[in-house]
């Protein structure tokens, strides 16, 4: 059993070494933004507009606290996340095997968070949060007719 726990703790130890640095580096660029944009979703902090993974980092808050309604209602799709997060885990640390079928797996989830951003943008938009847009965005700064264009297009109001 402790060359068990042994075997896990060195695959997790490997993988911080060698995906330390870009963790960190999400880590940085989540304070620098939401100090200075007070978002953290570069298409928000760009655009104005949500990306289709909106409401996946607060979902996944909810996931792990047991809030599965309030999860399924920020973004359905954390659930098959957390199910390819679980396979990976497994597969990884505990049974120290290849992991296979992920590049598969994150084609499907990427396709499944863009059919439920145009379903949600299409019912919600830009009436329910988190799928409205934020005036206070980079374009709108630097382009004093971007907002202009988007009400004459109808898009916001």
């Amino acid at each position: 059993m402790q060359e068990f726990f042994k075997g896990v703790l060195g695959r997790i130890i490997q993988d911080v070494k060698e995906y330390g640095v870009a963790a960190v580096a999400v880590a940085l660029y989540t304070v620098a933004v939401n100090l200075i944009f007070h978002a953290f979703c570069p298409l928000i902090i760009f655009c104005g507009f949500p990306c289709p993974g909106c409401g996946v980092s607060r979902a996944t808050a909810c996931f792990i606290t047991g809030r599965w309604q309030q999860a399924w209602q920020m973004n359905p799709v954390v659930f098959p996340i957390m199910l390819c997060a679980a396979y990976f885990c497994l597969m990884r640390y505990l049974l120290g095997r290849k992991v296979k079928g992920m590049k598969v797996l994150a084609a499907i989830i990427m396709v499944l968070l863009a059919v439920v951003y145009c379903i949600r943008m299409y019912l919600y938009f830009p009436e329910r949060v988190p799928y409205v847009y934020t005036e206070a965005n980079v374009l709108a700064h630097v382009f004093p007719f971007y907002q202009q264009i988007l009400h004459e297009w109808g898009i916001v109001w």
